[in-house]
């Protein structure tokens, strides 16, 4: 297989980003099945468990779909806007944090949660992922995707949290510590022919939500008031929420997938 990404930099992203990246260029025409579905599990961290959704027969099975389209959701509690199923798609889809809904002309057909195991591929230990599907109820319709204004607020909230913490460790520009990066993301290479722009809303979004998550997850011991602890915090919730939103926002339009 010679790999569109050969050459190109890795990029850090949730499974189920890289999976649609993918699984677009596919339905797109840009590559095979079997390549796109061996991209999808990202750069020599992970391997299909044997279960679940078999990559390469789903990916064909999309072809089927009228007007299909990928729609990603990286759900946090209270905030599950976008997510469809029942209601044991939600927990799984919150471990993971994020789902792959797949629509067919407008209305939701299943969706998609990568669940992680320890495993082994081609005789090395690797982190085993099966990604398991769900039919979404009938009739269940999608709003169609926001896009335009991610950027814009991911810029301000950057801005305010520069201006208003001088204890956050965040340098978005640069790649995340190894140690930042959870099991439910992945590394990979870009398609070549995706849009510049977008591809670097991308990456600021991708880097700049792990290393949110990283501060938030750490607390305020850099701190010494409650006042001023709040505030960090305050700040790294709103930038977090707008990373979320700019990535959802750039991997839709990377992954869109235009009517024959």
């Amino acid at each position: 297989m010679t790999a569109p990404n050969a050459g190109r930099d890795l990029v850090v992203l949730p499974r189920a980003a890289v999976l649609m990246l993918w699984t677009a260029q596919y339905l797109r025409g840009a590559i095979g099945p079997d390549d796109a579905a061996q991209l999808s599990f990202g750069a020599d961290r992970s391997g299909p468990s044997g279960h679940g959704e078999d990559l390469f027969d789903w990916m064909v099975s999309l072809k089927q779909l009228p007007l299909v389209q990928l729609r990603l959701v990286l759900p946090v509690p209270g905030r599950l806007a976008g997510l469809v199923g029942p209601p044991e798609v939600v927990p799984a889809a919150l471990e993971a944090e994020q789902a792959i809904v797949v629509t067919a002309a407008g209305i939701a057909d299943h969706t998609l949660v990568p669940i992680l195991s320890p495993g082994e591929h081609q005789g090395r230990p690797v982190t085993a992922v099966t990604w398991a599907r769900t039919p979404a109820p009938v009739g269940a319709q999608m709003a169609p995707p926001v896009s335009g204004g991610a950027r814009e607020e991911l810029l301000h909230a950057l801005r305010r949290t520069a201006e208003g913490s001088t204890d956050v460790d965040l340098v978005p520009e640069e790649p995340v510590e190894p140690s930042r990066i959870p099991a439910t993301w992945i590394a990979t290479g870009l398609p070549k022919d995706i849009d510049l722009p977008t591809a670097h809303l991308l990456i600021l979004a991708a880097r700049t939500l792990l290393l949110s998550r990283a501060e938030i997850e750490e607390g305020h011991g850099h701190t010494v008031h409650l006042a001023e602890a709040l505030t960090r915090r305050g700040l790294l919730d709103e930038l977090h929420d707008a990373a979320r939103v700019a990535l959802v926002e750039a991997v839709e339009q990377l992954s869109a997938i235009d009517p024959a």
